[in-house]
């Protein structure tokens, strides 16, 4: 029971590294989509992708010893409690960014909608009939 107690322990210590790992990557994201560093993004991206795979299968045998140890233990809780402290705030950061990305996102086709209607998605008739967005012309009348 305590080699159970044991590895529970250091599974969860593991699985605490990484969240800590995964909260600096995670500023180092936010940084790259704000100052548009592409190729830091794409970096980025695949090491938090690589720390949560090493994450989900740590968790995967911490359930398991979940089951067969004894739950009782303060270490064991204070160290569970710090881990789903740090999950929860990294899936808040998560959604920040992904919020902040469709915000972005919108605003920018939303630009281009108005300066380029023409091309917007296609549009269909009730035949089944694509219907061409008439090009907007300006006339102006005045001389100056």
């Amino acid at each position: 029971m305590t080699e159970i107690k044991s590895e529970y322990i250091k599974i969860l210590k593991e699985e605490n590294s990484l969240l800590n790992e995964v909260i600096y990557l995670q500023q180092d994201l936010r940084k790259a989509v704000n100052e548009k560093d592409w190729t830091v993004l794409m970096s980025v991206i695949s090491s938090v992708n690589l720390k949560m795979d090493k994450f989900n299968q740590l968790d995967e045998r911490r359930e398991e010893l979940a089951l067969q140890s004894d739950s009782e233990d303060s270490t064991i809780n204070n160290l569970l409690s710090e881990v789903r402290g740090k999950l929860v705030r990294t899936r808040t950061e998560n959604k920040a960014l992904g919020d902040y990305i469709n915000i972005t996102r919108n605003f920018v086709q939303g630009i281009i909608d108005s300066a380029l209607p023409q091309s917007r998605a296609k549009v269909y008739s009730r035949k089944g009939t694509i219907v061409q967005n008439q090009p907007h012309s300006v006339v102006l009348n005045q001389l100056f």
